[in-house]
């Protein structure tokens, strides 16, 4: 599922609307970048546990929840940011936080991420590098390495 977050929430897709890989790459290939607004990140965590990974959404008894959370600005409340990341952790959802550009408040991206934070949060520089994830991805996560959650 996919979750767009400005100054309100909006659910692009869930996973079951898709029977194919090629399916879901069209469909994110298809999500726009929203332009400035208020991030209103916690929101967008508390729908994510309240409905995103719920089995009616596509979610299967038994398989990792990993949630990866994509941000270019600090949210509007980090205090209720960090407390819904904390709620999706309890529920057992992996996040992964990936900031990109410089106007991020590291501390929170490091409260929303989940343990290792050095397999767990990505910088990069601006959206140009997004490619990039594919493989910090698969070696952090998949490999379980561990390097440094700096700038690439």
């Amino acid at each position: 599922m996919v979750f767009v977050s400005s100054s309100k929430v909006k659910r692009e897709f869930d996973l079951n609307n898709f029977t194919t890989k090629a399916e879901v790459l069209k469909a994110l290939d298809d999500v726009e970048h929203v332009e400035a607004g208020d991030a209103n990140t916690h929101l967008a965590i508390d729908e994510l546990v309240l409905n995103g990974f719920s089995e009616a959404n596509g979610a299967r008894k038994g398989h990792s929840r990993i949630a990866i959370l994509l941000t270019d600005n600090q949210s509007k409340a980090p205090n209720e940011t960090v407390l819904a990341a904390a709620r999706a952790r309890d529920t057992d959802i992996t996040m992964i936080t990936v900031g990109i550009s410089n106007n991020l408040n590291l501390d929170e991206l490091t409260e929303i991420a989940s343990e290792p934070i050095c397999q767990h949060l990505v910088l990069l520089n601006d959206f140009t590098e997004i490619d990039n994830l594919k493989y910090l991805i698969r070696y952090r996560i998949l490999e379980g390495m561990c390097f440094s959650y700096f700038t690439l």
